[in-house]
């Protein structure tokens, strides 16, 4: 993930619970009853993400972008070329 760290202490009780803090909690997504995973990461740290949010590999990432492209392609008709568009996005739009 590629955003701000955000470091956080705490403690560990007796039973191996430990409060993950709210902030970090919205930031990743983690909801009250809902399922996580716990992994190790290549670091050896611990990693906790809701359920479908764990690594998936490059195939897996490539099908799931691709069927999204495919799913709104061509639903969107502006009358204007990739160029133009971009352009007016970037700031240096001509009509």
């Amino acid at each position: 993930m590629n955003m701000p760290e955000k470091i956080e202490g705490g403690t560990m009780t007796s039973k191996g619970q430990v409060l993950i803090p709210k902030a970090i909690r919205d930031a990743v997504g983690l909801v009250p009853g809902k399922p996580v995973t716990v992994r190790l990461n290549e670091n050896g740290e611990a990693v906790v993400a809701p359920v479908g949010m764990g690594p998936e590999d490059g195939l897996e990432r490539r099908r799931r972008m691709r069927e999204g492209l495919l799913s709104i392609a061509g639903k969107y008709a502006t009358g204007r070329t990739t160029d133009e568009i971009m352009r007016e996005l970037r700031g240096d739009y001509e009509p």
